[in-house]
């Protein structure tokens, strides 16, 4: 799809990002003026429909849906918009493949990041986690993660986030096995009669439902 140049088109490549805080400042500043430029974030959220690989990119999970704003393979990162938050599910103490940094929008979460005492790689159980650091995240809190940091974010219905990630530094995310929710909370498959997933492709329906609440809640216009 041919789009019009805009200025994060020529935002600083993410690409090597093995310097968390580096990363942070990157990533925060790209977030907080995006936020702050509607226009844009509206034209972002009207051309996934028309953008196969954006649209391919937003994803129904069992801890949220998430639309794809932007992709900048060639930089290193991707810009996302998360909500529709599923509260039940967030306990799950989970870490991300890749380094993140999120903002947000509306509403709000209880924010917690642990620390592992197995070695920081592989999977892992609740035993394997110290206490929690907890903060609240309100509109306009903006924070990075490492990759290799376990967080949990239980968030208020409505919450609406802007999340950059880097690129992948290890082959997978994990969560504590011993406290993942049973499939019968996992979103409902796109098609009747599968069974349900942790994540799958959002459908179209649920692509306008999305854009729908954004513009309900004056994210864009």
């Amino acid at each position: 799809m041919n789009t019009q140049a805009h200025w994060l088109d020529d935002w600083p490549s993410l690409m090597d990002t093995a310097d968390l805080t580096a990363f942070q400042q990157t990533s925060s500043a790209l977030l907080a003026q995006l936020a702050q430029d509607r226009p844009l974030l509206t034209r972002l959220v009207e051309e996934i429909e028309h953008d196969p690989d954006r649209l391919a990119g937003c994803r129904v999970t069992l801890l949220l849906n998430r639309l794809c704003l932007y992709r900048a393979p060639d930089r290193g990162f991707e810009i996302r918009v998360n909500m529709n938050p599923r509260r039940a599910n967030q306990v799950v103490p989970h870490d991300h493949s890749y380094h993140l940094a999120s903002l947000v929008l509306r509403g709000g979460y209880l924010h917690a990041v642990r620390r592992r005492t197995d070695g920081w790689q592989g999977d892992f159980t609740s035993a394997d986690l110290l206490p929690a650091v907890v903060s609240v995240e309100a509109p306009g809190s903006t924070y990075a993660l490492g990759h290799d940091m376990v967080h949990q974010a239980v968030m208020l219905p409505g919450t609406i986030t802007l999340f950059v990630r880097s690129p992948r530094w290890k082959p997978a995310s994990h969560a504590a096995a011993d406290l993942m929710p049973a499939s019968a909370s996992w979103p409902e498959p796109a098609v009747a009669g599968d069974a349900p997933q942790q994540s799958r492709p959002a459908r179209l329906d649920e692509y306008h439902a999305m854009r729908r609440e954004l513009r309900a809640r004056g994210v864009i216009g």
